[in-house]
């Protein structure tokens, strides 16, 4: 437990500075937002702004790495409770599990503004990319673990492939104030995707005809 005041004080301003950028280049746009724009809503001064920030392209970038390593960290939490040693290809196959889809689409609803503010692009092409990237470099570094994972389809392919396909429908249902239960759209992205890929990663008949099963997917 954290019980260092300075240290708790420091989250509250970075978080604060956080959460004005991302309201206003909501509101805005990420060009038109200035320093002040952010200290004024954060109710902070330059000064303060300057101990944590070169800029406000620097905040951005650190706003979006951190919600990027929580991603991360969840991600990994998730596949830990389903994850059985007995061979490398069930960890693709539990990539590729309806509750891990679930909880990928939970993040994005639980950040929702931080997600549209990244995947809109703004702050340029660093920021737009990150998740994209994220997720294809996870999605490469573990189909490269897996030995015996034999596929016609160069493995970058299959990576790019999966994370542009995520991501966009994740950018989609953001900005359109998502129109379906992430139930649903578990059971749409396995459908349009995961069942496609069946045959080219040779999963078999792992994912059945057990689409999004609601009632499984929190459990």
């Amino acid at each position: 437990m954290d019980t260092n005041p300075l240290d708790r004080r420091v989250r509250r301003t970075r978080h604060a500075l956080e959460q004005a950028l991302i309201s206003l280049i909501l509101e805005k746009g990420y060009d038109a937002v200035t320093i002040e724009d952010i200290t004024n809503r954060a109710d902070l001064g330059r000064t303060t702004f300057y101990l944590h920030f070169k800029d406000k392209e620097d905040l951005l970038m650190q706003t979006i790495d951190s919600i990027a390593e929580d991603f991360l960290e969840h991600h990994e939490a998730v596949l830990g409770q389903f994850e059985s040693p007995e061979s490398a290809i069930n960890k693709l196959k539990l990539n590729m599990d309806r509750r891990v889809i679930y909880q990928i689409f939970l993040h994005a609803h639980d950040n929702a503004d931080l997600y549209k503010v990244m995947l809109r692009g703004e702050g340029g092409i660093k920021a737009s990319r990150r998740l994209v990237d994220l997720i294809k470099d996870e999605t490469i570094k573990r189909l490269k673990n897996i030995k015996e994972l034999e596929i016609d389809v160069p493995i970058e392919v299959i990576s790019v492939f999966f994370a542009g396909t995520l991501v966009e429908l994740i950018k989609w249902w953001l900005e359109e104030e998502q129109p379906y239960e992430i139930e649903e759209m578990v059971k749409y992205f396995q459908q349009m995707f995961i069942l496609g890929a069946r045959d080219t990663l040779k999963l078999g008949e792992f994912m059945g005809s057990d689409l999004a099963n609601p009632s499984d997917l929190t459990t």
